[in-house]
């Protein structure tokens, strides 16, 4: 099994590299990474005829499916989570890998229902590796939730290691603050654009100063697993650790292009002084 963990993890941090090599190169940025409502359609980045190379990475750029299709990514998360948890009796674990597993399925779930409430009918679409690579992140994060605990699974509940009983008590509660405001936000970003049928300047109490705050709570999500499932001895989970460092990579870049959108559509002036995605540093 530490095989497979270290797998995982040069699989995270592969997709974050990936997704930095693309961030910081404007042609390949404005092709591939722009989704959604701040996508950009290879018509719109010719200022000039292009070249063979410019028309390879347009026709790689034109291979998309439809952004809604975000809720893929949830459907495989639930599903792997119920798998695992059938097939190794996680909730027979000992020590904290119960809880590891119940949060993941319980974000899977929340998030697969929210994908339907509050997907509204937009004809945006994302390029195709987002798709990819989601599934797989999602696929992959219900194997790490395991990966590294396996002496928990063989323990089952008979065994539980001193001095665990306190981490749960503090993480869990945490984690699942972060699911609440992360609801909560995606819910006001919902009544936002529907009351208004067009996209507006957020004015939630937290968001004059963050732009993407349920960004934030997705990673905070990851970091605090990270912690709860961290095997006897350790700190932290570092194939979970790894998950988080890909969030972090995805999300942050995902919030510099809000911001920019934002400053394009509303003007820098009503835009400058909010942070992208954690308060008060960036």
């Amino acid at each position: 099994m530490e095989h497979l963990a270290i797998v995982l993890r040069a699989f995270y941090l592969a997709a974050s590299a990936l997704i930095l090599f693309l961030q910081a190169i404007p042609p390949l940025r404005n092709r591939f990474l722009a989704y959604g409502s701040r996508n950009t359609s290879p018509k719109s980045i010719k200022a000039k005829p292009p070249n063979i190379l410019e028309r390879l990475l347009d026709y790689a750029a034109s291979v998309q499916v439809p952004h809604n299709y975000f809720t893929h990514f949830y459907v495989a998360s639930v599903a792997s989570s119920l798998f695992w948890g059938w097939k190794l009796r996680l909730w027979d674990a000992g020590g904290q890998l119960p809880f590891v597993w119940a949060l993941m399925l319980g974000q899977g779930g929340r998030r697969l229902v929210e994908s339907y409430v509050y997907t509204s009918s937009s004809k945006s679409r994302m390029w195709f590796v987002h798709w990819l690579l989601g599934l797989l992140f999602y696929l992959a994060n219900n194997v790490a939730v395991w990966v590294e605990l396996q002496e928990d699974i063989a323990k089952g509940t008979k065994s539980t290691p001193d001095g665990l009983n306190w981490k749960p008590s503090i993480v869990v509660p945490a984690i699942l603050t972060a699911q609440m405001f992360q609801h909560l936000y995606h819910a006001y970003l919902y009544r936002l654009r529907i009351q208004n049928r067009d996209y507006q300047l957020p004015s939630h109490w937290l968001f004059p100063n963050l732009l993407c705050p349920h960004y934030t709570c997705d990673i905070a999500f990851y970091v605090l697993l990270s912690l709860l499932g961290a095997p006897a001895g350790h700190i932290v989970n570092w194939t979970l650790a790894s998950a988080a460092v890909f969030s972090a990579t995805n999300l942050g870049v995902t919030a510099a292009g809000t911001k920019a959108w934002y400053e394009e559509k509303f003007g820098k002036d009503k835009v400058s002084g909010r942070r992208r995605m954690i308060p008060w540093v960036w």
